[in-house]
């Protein structure tokens, strides 16, 4: 009988997404995981996979070679917590990328490689255009920075050098995150909902499982060299996001404006937030071949909030 397992490995699977993505991938009980992984981070619930502690620059990628990988999932970046230090960072991304790349265009059966990147690789659609898979890579916020060590991978992709795939999602909602951040931790201190900005940017959205859902349907049913923008539904405003979310929390909207925002928290922060990416596929068929559980915003944020007043 043909031996059906697989060899994949997650880059940076131990992040909000990889958490999810190690969860989607082990319900396939032929899929074996191989996770790259932080040295500090609690380890027990990884047990039943292989981990490799380090990073992009550090691990070594010869148990690459012992572990031949079918799917690469890559979600790994090295952070920043400022301009400087994440134009740093980009700085040696591109270096720890290169490596990889290399390594992998050197194997005998080079695997296919899931890399998650991010909407705001498209920039700010001041026109109202939907952004599809093909259109121009125009990076704002912290996209300007993260396409830096992005960059090896798109350029072996143009090239057709490995089968590199690129998962672009909008704004994925979930436990912790942006959510947490700016939404959640406001209403719990405050009682109200912020809408940021005139409320008319748009919004392309996703819940947590939905999006590892949709990556892994990426890998499975997706062709070669082939990109795919992550989301559920049809976009929706701002004003819309959080006046739904008032709703269900049964309060009132406070408006805060984009400028606040970058005051506090920075640049990149205000401009993720001010920007409007709202999101389309050239690629229906994939699209419709994972069935999303949340399809709306209301569902999103309704399993959103059952969480934190679970937890």
């Amino acid at each position: 009988m043909k031996n059906l397992k697989r060899n994949i490995w997650i880059l940076g699977g131990t992040g909000f997404i990889g958490k999810s993505l190690i969860g989607c991938l082990s319900k396939n009980s032929q899929n074996i995981l191989h996770l790259l992984v932080h040295k500090n981070i609690p380890t027990q619930y990884l047990e039943p996979y292989n981990t490799f502690t380090g990073n992009l620059e550090t691990f070594d990628v010869a148990w690459m070679e012992k572990y031949p990988p079918d799917v690469i999932f890559h979600l790994a970046r090295i952070g920043g917590g400022n301009t400087i230090s994440r134009y740093l960072a980009s700085r040696r991304g591109i270096k720890a990328n290169q490596r990889v790349v290399k390594f992998l265009s050197e194997l005998k059966s080079p695997p296919k490689i899931i890399y998650v990147s991010g909407s705001l690789m498209y920039g700010h659609q001041s026109d109202g255009t939907l952004a599809d898979e093909h259109s121009e890579l125009n990076p704002i916020s912290f996209a300007r920075h993260y396409i830096v060590g992005e960059n090896p991978w798109i350029d072996v992709q143009k090239k057709q050098l490995l089968d590199v795939r690129f998962a672009r999602p909008g704004w994925i909602v979930g436990p912790d995150s942006w959510f947490k951040a700016f939404y959640w931790n406001h209403f719990k201190k405050t009682g109200k909902i912020p809408m940021y900005g005139d409320g008319g940017q748009m919004m392309s959205l996703v819940y947590l499982d939905d999006c590892a859902g949709q990556i892994v349907n990426l890998a499975e049913n997706g062709e070669e060299f082939q990109n795919l923008n992550i989301f559920s539904g049809i976009p929706v405003s701002q004003k819309i996001f959080a006046s739904t979310l008032a709703s269900l929390l049964n309060t009132e909207l406070e408006f805060k404006s984009v400028k606040n925002l970058q005051m506090r928290f920075g640049k990149a922060v205000g401009e993720a937030f001010g920007s409007s990416i709202p999101l389309k596929t050239s690629y229906p068929h994939l699209k419709e071949s994972y069935k999303n559980i949340y399809q709306d915003a209301e569902s999103i944020l309704r399993k959103t909030i059952s969480f934190f007043e679970h937890k």
